[in-house]
């Protein structure tokens, strides 16, 4: 039987207490959004980083290459990019390799990039990644959190795919994915606004990134599942 686990943020991803298992990394607000996005618009690939050193180290040391990221949702100085989806759409990243870097997603996926291949989920691909992990027996979601705390976006969307897994099959649910799952049943008639009392939600909000919460609430707009495989997120796309 299929075996669903939910860790409630990156600070609770153990290398060895995940291996076997295909871990899928959500950060609604606003990574997962951002790099789901920035395929739809023609980047190559993305390269997830920790520190914007190593992001403009390897920006000067190959060609082609942006800089996007945040920290503590402000543009970081010297990048090309923030971290509003909005920023990518453009024809200006067709083709080219983003590095990136963030204060929580980018934290999530290098740390669970131990586990093997890691898929890339928000509410925007929702439905394409749930069409692949109906392949895995046993699936890891990790909630990229804020600052090491779990957060109630990244758990909506947690809860949204196991909810699709659910009508395919018969699976076997942690506890905490119980939970998760009990989470979203109760309030998925209006998901947005059960994540606006989210404390990383305000803070965007307050900083005036009301078209980006908008946005990254809509579900199932892109067939593309990004998966990170040796440093390096490349997408597929799938149909819904």
């Amino acid at each position: 039987m299929k075996q669903i686990d939910v860790l409630p943020s990156a600070n609770n991803v153990n290398e060895k207490e995940m291996a076997g298992s295909t871990p899928v990394v959500i950060d609604v607000l606003r990574a997962t959004s951002v790099m789901v996005t920035a395929f739809e618009y023609g980047v190559k690939e993305i390269i997830p980083v920790m520190t914007s050193e190593e992001a403009f180290q390897l920006k000067s040391s190959k060609t082609d290459v942006l800089l996007g990221g945040e920290r503590d949702a402000e543009a970081i100085p010297g990048f090309d990019y923030d971290n509003s989806p909005f920023s990518y759409m453009n024809s200006n990243i067709r083709g080219k390799t983003l590095v990136m870097t963030t204060t929580n997603g980018t934290s999530a996926i290098k740390a669970a990039e131990h586990a093997g291949d890691v898929l890339i989920v928000s509410f925007l691909n929702a439905g394409a990644v749930i069409n692949q992990l109906k392949d895995f027996d046993r699936i890891t979601l990790v909630c990229s959190g804020t600052s090491g705390n779990y957060t109630i976006e990244d758990g909506l969307c947690a809860g949204y795919l196991i909810d699709g897994l659910l009508s395919l099959s018969d699976i076997n649910l942690t506890d905490f994915a119980h939970l998760v799952h009990s989470f979203y049943l109760s309030l998925k008639s209006d998901i947005q606004k059960a994540a606006s009392v989210a404390r990383h939600y305000k803070v965007l909000e307050q900083k005036g990134f009301l078209r980006d919460l908008e946005y990254c609430f809509k579900i199932d707009k892109s067939a593309i599942v990004p998966v990170c495989r040796e440093g390096v997120i490349r997408a597929k796309e799938f149909l819904l």
